[in-house]
């Protein structure tokens, strides 16, 4: 009988034990999940600043799904236009190839002086007709989550004054993600 009541504080310590020790490992597993990353040139790339919006423009009956993301004077910049558009906060779930129109806009820019000497992003590579694709996977429009991937590649013929090709640059941001990314909805 004298044990008893030391058999339930050792049951009872134990479990305080556990707890606190399942409290800790769970802590412990818990990851980062970045908003945007993408692969430029074979470099991990993760923007320190983020923007997303789905803007509706009524006159136009259009919507646009665009992101940028910025990083040490580079920035990579999406935008994703749909025609005959519907003036909700969500976007379709679909794969969108660059047109030739140039409708996903995709772009990766510098930042440097332009030609009126103002610093500014200036675009290095935009993605042409067939060289990029975004797609939708999920949405959660009630919580403003958008998720996807994208990729693309741009490949600039370099010239000389005299109009001979001197080199070829190749730029390829390949393994884009964006997970749950926040974004903000417009209507105008």
């Amino acid at each position: 009988m004298k044990n008893t009541p030391l058999l339930v504080l050792a049951a009872l310590a134990v479990l305080f034990l556990q707890n606190c020790k399942k409290s800790s490992s769970d802590d412990a597993t818990t990851t980062t999940t970045y908003k945007l990353s993408a692969t430029v040139n074979g470099t991990s790339w993760t923007p320190d600043t983020l923007s997303a919006t789905i803007v509706y423009n009524a006159a136009t009956k259009t919507k646009t799904f665009s992101f940028n993301g910025n990083y040490l004077q580079r920035q990579l910049s999406c935008a994703v236009k749909l025609t005959d558009a519907t003036a909700t906060n969500d976007f379709p779930l679909s794969g969108y190839n660059v047109d030739a129109t140039g409708n996903p806009l995709m772009t990766y820019s510098y930042w440097q002086k332009n030609s009126d000497g103002v610093y500014a992003f200036v675009p290095i590579a935009t993605a042409g007709n067939n060289e990029g694709t975004v797609t939708v996977t999920s949405i959660n429009a009630q919580s403003g989550l958008i998720t996807g991937t994208f990729s693309f590649s741009h490949r600039q013929t370099n010239y000389d004054s005299d109009g001979n090709a001197v080199s070829i640059t190749n730029t390829t941001v390949t393994s884009g993600t964006f997970t749950n990314m926040p974004y903000t909805f417009v209507s105008n």
